[in-house]
C-alpha cells in the first residue's frame, strides 16, 4: 500500500537547457533546490505532456542510412555514394538518388527510379546497352535500402527492371521517439535491444508529417520508480528506438513536462511495535494456549479411562 505525499511539476524547454548538442535533442536542467525523498519514501517520475516539432531528418549520417553503393561495367569496385541529409518524401528521395547515380556513373548511364502507390514499391531501370550491368550493394551498414524497400543483399540490374523486395518505409522505422532520463536510474523499464534496464520514461508514436507540431498527452501517464532519493539535476535525451540513434531537431524547440512524486511505502513506514502488531501477537499467543489446553484435556481423559 502506498500514498502520495506531494509532487513537483518540472517544465523542461529545450531552449533553456545547458550542455546541449548540435542536434538539439538533449541537455541538462539544474534544479535550484534539490528534490529529496525521506527515508521511507520513493521518488516516481512520469511524462505528463510533451510538444515536439516534426522537423527531424529521416535521411542522416546520425541514422546510418544516407549512402548507396553501386558499380557498373568497367568499375573495379563498388562506389559508396553519400546522400545529402534532409527530410524527404519518397519522390524527393528517388529524384535525389537518381541524380547521385548519374553524377557518379562510369558509363554516363541514365537511371529511372519510380514509385508505385498501388504496390508501395520502387522500380529502378536503365536506358542503355544490354551488355552493360549495374550492381547495387545493399549490405552496407549505412545503406538507404530500407527507405526504398530493398533487403540486405546484392542486386544486379541488366535487362529488366529492378523492383524492391518489400514495402517502402520512408520513415526507415524511425516512426517513434523515446524520452530518456540518463542520470535517473530505474528498474521498471527493460529495453529489448539491450535486454537490460533502460532510462526510457516515455515512448511516443509520431506521424510522418513534415514541419508540423505534435503534442503527446497520455490519458494515464506511466510512472517509473527511481532508485535515487535526491535529484539535483535532470539530463534529458530524445532518441529513436536505439539510444545511439539521435533525433536531429535542428533549430526546432521542444518541451517536456515531468511530474515527480513522493510516495510513502506504508509497510515500511509502520512502526515495528505498533498497537496493531501487538494485538496480532496476543491473538496468536491466545490461539496457541487454547490448543495446548485442548490437548491437555484429551490427555487427561485418556489417563482416566485407562485406570478404570
Amino acid at each position: 500500500m502506498t500514498y502520495t505525499r506531494g509532487s513537483n511539476l518540472i517544465c523542461i524547454r529545450s531552449r533553456d537547457l545547458s550542455n546541449t548538442n548540435l542536434l538539439g535533442n538533449n541537455g541538462r536542467m539544474v534544479l535550484q533546490s534539490p528534490i529529496e525523498a525521506n527515508e521511507n519514501e520513493r521518488l516516481y517520475v512520469c511524462v505528463l505532456s510533451a510538444t515536439f516539432p516534426n522537423s527531424w531528418y529521416n535521411l542522416s549520417n546520425y541514422l546510418n542510412n544516407n549512402t548507396i553503393s553501386f558499380k557498373e561495367t568497367g568499375d573495379s569496385d563498388f562506389k559508396l555514394i553519400t546522400l545529402d541529409e534532409g527530410s524527404y518524401n519518397i519522390l524527393e528521395l528517388l529524384a535525389h538518388i537518381k541524380a547521385k547515380l548519374e553524377a557518379n556513373s562510369t558509363n554516363s548511364e541514365i537511371y529511372t527510379l519510380t514509385y508505385s502507390e498501388i504496390t508501395n514499391a520502387v522500380s529502378i531501370r536503365r536506358s542503355t546497352m544490354p551488355d552493360i550491368t549495374t550492381t547495387f550493394d545493399f549490405t552496407t551498414t549505412t545503406s538507404c535500402r530500407r527507405m526504398i524497400g530493398f533487403l540486405s543483399n546484392i542486386q544486379v540490374l541488366q535487362f529488366s527492371t529492378l523492383v524492391s523486395d518489400r514495402a517502402v518505409d520512408i520513415t526507415d522505422t524511425f516512426n517513434s521517439i523515446y524520452i530518456r532520463l540518463p542520470n535517473l536510474s530505474n528498474q521498471k523499464v527493460i529495453e529489448s535491444s539491450t535486454n537490460r534496464y533502460s532510462n526510457i520514461v516515455a515512448h511516443i508514436p509520431v506521424p510522418f508529417s513534415r514541419n508540423t507540431i505534435f503534442t503527446y498527452e497520455p490519458s494515464k501517464p506511466f510512472c517509473v520508480e527511481l532508485l535515487q532519493k535526491t535529484i539535483s539535476a535532470i539530463d534529458i535525451n530524445i532518441t529513436f528506438q536505439n539510444e545511439e540513434q539521435q533525433v536531429h531537431f535542428g533549430k526546432g524547440d521542444w518541451e517536456v513536462n515531468l511530474l515527480i512524486e513522493y510516495r510513502l511505502n506504508m509497510e515500511k513506514a509502520r512502526p515495528p511495535y505498533s498497537i496493531h502488531n501487538q494485538i496480532v501477537k496476543q491473538m496468536k499467543k491466545y490461539d496457541r494456549k487454547q490448543i495446548e489446553n485442548k490437548n491437555n484435556m484429551e490427555e487427561l481423559k485418556r489417563l482416566i479411562k485407562s485406570k478404570k
